[in-house]
């Protein structure tokens, strides 16, 4: 019993640890970019959807994680966080058009997403 509590002890410093680790950040906006992309190849409505879901869920844990260059300084972060939520926005508006069986249409919305990103990387990152 003491070795189970010592190792979900250790699990709960581990995952607090990890959670605000510097490369957590980088490890969400890694998985967007990637989901992005195999969205963005997907050949059924299924696989988009299922790439896209990922990347929407990567994109809620950025909004709420600072990044960490920033020190804890936190008059940056209200625009960071309006600017993952546009992508958030544009990533579910492509959702809905694969779920309509316009997978077309819905790899399109996916072009605005590069210009979202030259624009909030230039202030944010």
């Amino acid at each position: 019993m003491k070795k189970f509590l010592a190792f979900m002890g250790l699990a709960v410093f581990a995952s607090s640890t990890f959670a605000t680790n510097p490369i957590n950040l980088r490890d969400e906006m890694m998985i967007m970019s990637q989901r992005l992309v195999l969205a963005s190849k997907a050949s059924s409505s299924e696989e988009f959807q299922n790439n896209i879901s990922a990347f929407i869920n990567a994109a809620e844990h950025s909004k709420v994680t600072m990044p960490t260059k920033w020190n804890g300084d936190q008059s940056q972060f209200p625009g960071y966080q309006q600017g993952i939520q546009k992508v958030i926005d544009v990533a579910t508006e492509a959702s809905n058009l694969a779920k309509e069986g316009k997978l077309d249409a819905a790899k399109t919305k996916l072009y605005e997403m590069s210009e979202l990103r030259q624009m909030y990387h230039k202030l944010y990152k």
